[in-house]
């Protein structure tokens, strides 16, 4: 094998070598919106209108009735538990993957996060074993749409009204994800999204609670706004409430970020489905089921699931480095939750402490979730905002070191 042809981990030119698009995306739009903000004087939603307008405009856009802008994705999954009255005692059921945050908020409102399992294609969370799960302390069901992926909403929203629970979705990685016509966020109690740096829309920080229900709106607006209530008295708080809520600077980013998301979101989606016919014609390469029911998705990552039999037995980090060495942008899946450190010691001070969860995670297994942590492969949305032919070549890189696994296998990368 020639230097020319060899792949880049072991000394080779890298296939890809014009980089895919930055992220965060931003232009002189941004820059006048926040000096028009500087100007207004009115930095906080009290005196101003901008993170308001844009969660308005933003929950619209996926088909929900109601908006609130609020601090990150964490304090919007907070609020919406508080605003079900899930508290102490109560049980709500969490996937095993997923970000920490999903299930901390349940701690946060003293609850017990019950967690279950993953279905193996989609790695969302499998309605069947959500369902098995239920016991009397049950209150809500929170979903998480993993890397834009719907879950199956069909089966949850039914689970849940058969039951009588809330359905939380968790909808961090899911912007621009529609499910029959209809966004994700619309479909259960409360839909929450986040606008942190890596996310799909970003200010850097930020989120959005989107809902349906007026009196579930006002009960969230209420805890998110120091327990006020709207259209009374500053100082007339009924209940505990956190101040959780946006800044107008991150409004302004954020009401033209949603701009340009469209467009975006056209162009993910596009790249996402032609990649994903290029991967699936590879051996040992299986990318993260695309329901049919979806009408788009919001492909926060974009995930394929590994077999390292058909690279030589190559394992999944040596794969991952030698796939970024081709120039393709990578990212790491979540561990399963129920192998955190912070579930494995029952570590869950100061928020819980005498009425700390009596489910012992050390000993919980979740087989598909476990096994999905460590063979599944995790690439950075701003790829599919490349040029088609670009973004193909994420599939040639695979199939470079493919050809070439037993000699990276041999050099140990």
């Amino acid at each position: 094998m020639t230097s020319d042809n060899r792949v880049a981990i072991l000394g080779g030119q890298p296939l890809i070598a014009a980089p895919f698009p930055r992220w965060p995306i931003w232009d002189d739009r941004e820059r006048e919106a926040l000096s028009a903000t500087l100007d207004s004087g009115g930095w906080w939603d009290g005196d101003g209108e901008r993170a308001a307008r844009f969660a308005s405009d933003f929950a619209a856009y996926h088909g929900a009735k109601h908006g609130l802008a609020m601090t990150n994705g964490t304090h919007t999954l907070e609020t919406a538990l508080a605003a079900c009255d899930v508290g102490e005692g109560d049980e709500v059921i969490v996937p095993g993957i997923t970000f920490v945050a999903s299930a901390g908020a349940v701690l946060a409102v003293n609850a017990t996060p019950v967690l279950v399992d993953v279905d193996p294609e989609t790695l969302c969370l499998d309605a069947a074993a959500a369902e098995a799960a239920i016991t009397e302390r049950t209150r809500a069901i929170m979903v998480v749409h993993v890397a834009g992926a719907a879950a199956d909403l069909d089966a949850l929203t039914a689970l849940c009204a058969r039951r009588g629970l809330h359905l939380i979705e968790d909808c961090a990685h899911a912007h621009g994800t529609f499910w029959r016509g209809r966004g994700v966020g619309s479909w259960g109690s409360f839909g929450s999204f986040s606008m942190q740096s890596s996310k799909l829309m970003t200010a850097g920080e930020g989120g959005v609670l989107t809902c349906n229900d007026d009196r579930l709106r006002d009960l969230a607006r209420s805890y998110a706004n120091c327990g006020r209530v709207e259209g009374e008295w500053f100082y007339h708080h009924v209940r505990y409430g956190a101040n959780l809520r946006m800044t107008e600077w991150q409004g302004a980013v954020l009401a033209v970020q949603l701009e340009r998301f469209p467009e975006q979101n056209r162009r993910r989606n596009q790249n996402a489905v032609a990649l994903g016919e290029a991967l699936s014609r590879i051996e040992g390469i299986r990318p993260q089921f695309r329901d049919p029911r979806m009408n788009s998705q919001g492909n926060y990552c974009y995930v394929f699931h590994y077999d390292q039999a058909a690279f030589a037995g190559m394992d999944l980090r040596l794969f991952e480095k030698a796939l970024g060495a081709e120039g393709v942008p990578m990212g790491v899946s979540y561990p399963s939750l129920n192998e955190l450190e912070v579930f494995k010691r029952g570590d869950f001070g100061p928020r819980l402490r005498a009425s700390a969860p009596k489910i012992d995670y050390a000993s919980l297994r979740l087989p598909v979730a476990e096994h999905a942590a460590r063979s599944t492969v995790w690439l950075q949305h701003r790829l599919l905002l490349g040029e088609p032919d670009q973004v193909l070549d994420v599939a040639r890189a695979v199939k470079r070191v493919q050809d070439q696994a037993a000699a990276i296998v041999a050099a140990g990368g």
